[in-house]
């Protein structure tokens, strides 16, 4: 599992992630509008009031939403296949040698 450890909330309804592994990604999660998402999309102040949970590596809203880090990545696809449309803004950090 890759763990988010930064969220910011931007325009159009994408977040900018940052992961454990350095990278950063910005995710289109617009598409998000059924189910317990629905509230996330149609309301602006709830989109923003996103954040981390450390505890699990992953992006929740109020009342416990959230999303799968690896999914978030680009590690996995998501349920029923394809995977959220993204802009790769820094790959992750090389790893370097001892």
């Amino acid at each position: 599992m890759t763990a988010i450890v930064e969220a910011v909330p931007l325009e159009q309804r994408w977040l900018r992630l940052t992961f454990a592994d350095g990278s950063v990604h910005e995710v289109d999660v617009a598409g998000l509008r059924a189910g317990v998402f629905a509230e996330i999309h149609a309301n602006d102040e709830v989109f923003r009031s996103v954040r981390v949970n450390r505890r699990f590596g992953t992006v929740e809203w109020p009342g416990g939403v959230d999303l799968d880090p690896d999914v978030l990545h680009g590690d996995r696809d998501l349920p029923g296949g394809g995977s959220y449309p993204r802009r790769i803004v820094r790959g992750p950090r090389e790893r370097r040698s001892g």
